[in-house]
């Protein structure tokens, strides 16, 4: 994430045309290490600063916030001393991660008094500290040790020194940084973000896009440089968007970042793709925590059920002796005037050789012959029996695994609530007894391919609503061969043969949505939906069909995806 001092500075213009002059109604402190202010500037704004070690953060906000009943020490001290304050100014520490709200408020007579909240974005160290207008420290939302050596000692009463400078060159300064490249001899993907001032891996990453890092000559040096004053343009003018993979947040940058691949949804202002970015990585997370459990429930089934199938598979494998032990109580009773001691010895009718069949001495012969044919009835009713077992639950490992593969393209509350619904109806969730809730709506995926429609289910649920319930004969249905996959639709409105073409882009989501996904040359089947049925009593989603085309495709996700 490109959350640098470059990007920041996009942040603090943003908060300058918002907020300056306007005046802080409102504290709030929601966790121990955040604050939002509620600034009145003709209308409310949420200024949200999050000192938190994971995300340390400040963005203008529309989510809510619970304000504690019982408020801690830190927001009662901002309360008395900023509430009503007047936002007079914003500023960053140039090219650092520093930002400093100049406040302006009355005090208790009525005299004018200034004030300074400072923020430093500074990973596990952040903090927010609220100093008088002489930059006198009167306390900070982290306590952080002190070193009293140090030239920066943050604690009441203490003078507030920021950062000292570093001994780097500015990110524009372009002659300084032609004099470094000239001199470099070091990989410059490493190198740029300890040598240039306010620059984050990411920045030198969209920096160095496309060029060798171990090139040190004057060309490669000359195309760095240009990299970078489009770099400065950019910012200047920034298109601030949020990057998403499979639906769930992976960035947010100040423009279009060449070197970040993804789905990238673009914002009016970078205050608005931070809070929507934070927003779905928030719930992205709670929803990871809810799939979490149900992928649980569906690894532990899985493993159970092929537990079950090697036993079973091994009692079938032991079986198989079953006719042995037939062939022995034959062969006892044919030689019953030799049979004595705990061997028989005598010939095999049944392949011509000469056998030795162990022999129970407390048993009669003809006892010793029903003790065989008992074990070849017991193993005969136990190769049966476990047939069908074995038929049973393979059925059932490979409806789990269909499960199994849905929760990979699993990304929305309802989807999850879709899976955990076949998970209760085979016993594996426990159906809690309560009122009946309003039925999860089944919403498959749906693109427009040349002007026909195309829907994909996502899990069982939504590819038997695609199949069966969404379908007319003359639509075109396809899945992948003899592998797991999402069923996809071809709504053939126009009645009429569909384009190759769509076949194949449609064919192409198919693949996407598979086991095989990470492959090439995917065999994708496809056929008219009247010759895809469901057999009785079959398990979600699964279907037969024996006329069909097959065409051969690479998985693409297509993301002209419609909501």
């Amino acid at each position: 994430m490109a959350y640098d001092a470059l990007s920041l500075s996009v942040l603090v213009k943003e908060f300058k045309d918002t907020l300056t002059g306007g005046k802080i109604t409102k504290i709030y402190q929601p966790e121990k290490d955040e604050i939002v202010l509620f600034v009145f500037n003709k209308q409310t704004y949420k200024l949200l600063i999050s000192a938190n070690a994971g995300v340390n953060r400040a963005h203008i906000t529309n989510a809510s916030f619970d304000n504690p009943k019982t408020a801690p020490t830190f927001c009662m001290l901002l309360r008395k001393h900023i509430t009503n304050a007047q936002i007079t100014d914003i500023n960053q520490m140039p090219f650092e991660r520093v930002i400093e709200f100049s406040l302006s408020v009355s005090d208790e007579l009525g005299y004018k008094k200034d004030m300074r909240l400072i923020f430093e974005l500074t990973g596990k160290t952040s903090n927010i500290i609220l100093t008088n207008g002489d930059y006198t420290v009167l306390d900070s939302i982290k306590h952080l040790p002190q070193d009293l050596d140090s030239k920066r000692i943050i604690m009441a009463g203490a003078k507030y020194n920021f950062f000292l400078p570093q001994e780097k060159i500015p990110p524009f300064d372009y002659s300084r940084i032609q004099l470094f490249l000239a001199k470099c001899s070091t990989p410059l993907r490493k190198t740029l973000p300890e040598t240039l001032l306010g620059v984050s891996q990411s920045t030198v990453n969209e920096i160095m896009r496309g060029l060798d890092e171990n090139d040190h000559t004057a060309l490669n040096n000359a195309q760095i440089i240009e990299r970078l004053k489009n770099y400065e343009k950019n910012i200047l003018s920034p298109r601030p968007n949020v990057v998403l993979k499979n639906g769930a947040p992976i960035d947010v940058n100040p423009f279009d970042y060449n070197s970040v691949k993804g789905d990238k949804v673009f914002y009016e202002s970078l205050n608005e793709a931070h809070d929507n970015y934070y927003y779905l990585l928030d719930k992205a997370q709670r929803f990871l925590s809810k799939a979490k459990s149900v992928s649980t429930i569906v690894k532990n089934a899985v493993s159970r059920t092929e537990k079950k199938l090697a036993i079973q598979r091994q009692s079938i494998l032991e079986a198989q002796t079953r006719e042995t032990y037939k062939q022995y109580g034959d062969l006892i009773l044919s030689n019953l005037w030799q049979a004595k001691g705990d061997k028989l010895t005598c010939y095999n009718y049944y392949d011509g050789k000469d056998v030795t069949i162990d022999l129970d001495k407390s048993l009669t012969p003809q006892q010793n012959a029903q003790a065989y044919y008992k074990k070849y009835r017991k193993l005969k009713s136990s190769a049966e029996h476990n047939d069908k077992l074995v038929e049973e639950n393979q059925k059932l490992l490979d409806y789990l695994l269909t499960i199994k593969d849905s929760l990979r393209y699993c990304n929305e509350n309802d989807d999850l609530e879709l899976i955990k619904e076949e998970l209760t109806s085979l016993g594996l969730i426990k159906e809690k007894q309560q009122k009946k809730k309003t039925e999860t709506p089944v919403k498959p995926l749906k693109y427009d391919i040349n002007g026909y429609s195309v829907f994909v289910g996502k899990n069982n649920a939504q590819n038997n609503y695609v199949t069966f319930k969404m379908s007319k004969p003359e639509d075109i249905w396809l899945h992948t061969q003899k592998i797991h996959s999402s069923h996809v639709l071809i709504i053939n409105g126009k009645k009429e043969e569909v384009p190759f073409e769509v076949i194949e882009k449609a064919a192409e989501i198919c693949a996407y949505y598979s086991q095989a996904s990470d492959g090439t040359k995917i065999p994708v089947d496809y056929t008219a939906k009247i010759n895809v049925k469901k057999p009785p009593k079959s398990p979600l989603g699964y279907v037969i069909y024996n006329t069909y085309q097959t065409v051969l495709v690479n998985p693409n996700r297509h993301i002209t995806e419609l909501a």
